[in-house]
């Protein structure tokens, strides 16, 4: 009796695990048959960091890497996919150079709308993007403030889900499939990240010194974060027009250590937010799509906030053969 209840509890954990596993509803996604697909990219990505004055007194200090728009090629067999990308011709450095490298690589399966991403992303020299606030007397007409020697590194691996049938995320950000009616579900991301950043000398403007306290000696931190982000995921579909939306919102809990008048470490909750939309045209043949992504994490350190957010902008359209 024992031995028979068993393979019964074991048939029905696995029929619960095929259908946890079972591939997408087709009266909502179709599956596009074509193995190659091509596709021409424009986009911009950037690496931002601000520090505010918790008490409100001192200003906002905003620091941004002067990163071109790029242009981009990638072209895809079946699961594999490869590209490249070069800066726009016209581009110029009139806000100082920042020397940039950065990998993004990511994974998107039909299971359960899962996913992986990873990214390293390496700048050196930042430009002080709002010195109105900061630098007295200072007008559109002047240079903006270029720090060369502001160093940041940010690494992160993450893993994300949709729980639902109805929708498919490959519709949304790859266009390997389409939404034909419109659907979303409950989400939850998790994943790891390092920030780092790094100077010669004080990140402070002069006039913000007095406000901005001990951290006017900040010139060098680490910070991982383990991120729990749960959220929503919907894509509204009309004809072969889309439009989604994705959000998380969540804590990470990050082990910091920096240098600041002497050497010190701490363990803190991190705020963090991400957040994408997506608006698209998915034919049989063509596909077009512009997008945008947010993501922000915060901390704080000795009365300051320090924010550190991505933006990445695109616009892209491709063809499907064979």
């Amino acid at each position: 009796m024992f031995f028979g209840f068993s393979i019964s509890a074991f048939s029905q954990k696995v029929g619960f695990v095929k259908k946890l596993f079972r591939a997408n509803n087709p009266d909502y996604v179709y599956h596009f048959p074509h193995r190659i697909m091509i596709t021409p990219t424009f986009f911009y990505r950037t690496n931002n960091f601000m520090l505010t004055d918790v008490d409100g007194v001192g200003n906002d200090i905003v620091y941004k890497p002067n990163t071109p728009i790029k242009i981009g090629l990638s072209a895809s067999y079946k699961w594999l996919k490869l590209g490249f990308a070069f800066n726009m011709p016209s581009y110029t450095n009139s806000l100082g150079e920042t020397n940039t490298f950065g990998l993004f690589l990511n994974t998107q399966t039909k299971m359960m709308n899962w996913g992986l991403d990873f990214y390293f992303v390496k700048n050196k020299g930042y430009y002080l993007a709002n010195p109105e606030l900061n630098i007295p007397g200072w007008t559109d007409r002047d240079q903006y403030p270029f720090r060369s020697d502001i160093k940041a590194l940010n690494i992160g691996l993450f893993t994300h889900m949709v729980f639902s049938k109805k929708f498919s995320l490959k519709a949304a950000l790859q266009q390997t499939e389409k939404q034909l009616k419109s659907a979303g579900g409950f989400a939850v991301q998790t994943g790891i990240s390092f920030s780092g950043i790094q100077s010669d000398s004080t990140i402070i403007p002069y006039s913000q010194q007095t406000y901005y306290g001990g951290v006017t000696q900040f010139t060098k931190g680490s910070f991982v974060s383990i991120h729990m982000r749960p959220g929503y995921a919907y894509t509204y579909v009309y004809n072969d027009f889309y439009a989604t939306a994705i959000a998380h919102v969540g804590l990470g809990l990050q082990i910091q250590s920096y240098r600041m008048n002497g050497d010190h470490w701490g363990l803190k909750l991190s705020p963090t937010f991400k957040y994408r939309m997506v608006f698209g045209y998915n034919s049989n043949d063509y596909f077009v799509k512009l997008s945008f992504a947010f993501d922000t994490s915060s901390f704080s350190i000795n009365k300051v906030k320090f924010r550190n957010g991505f933006v990445t902008a695109s616009l892209s359209g491709g063809i499907r053969i064979l």
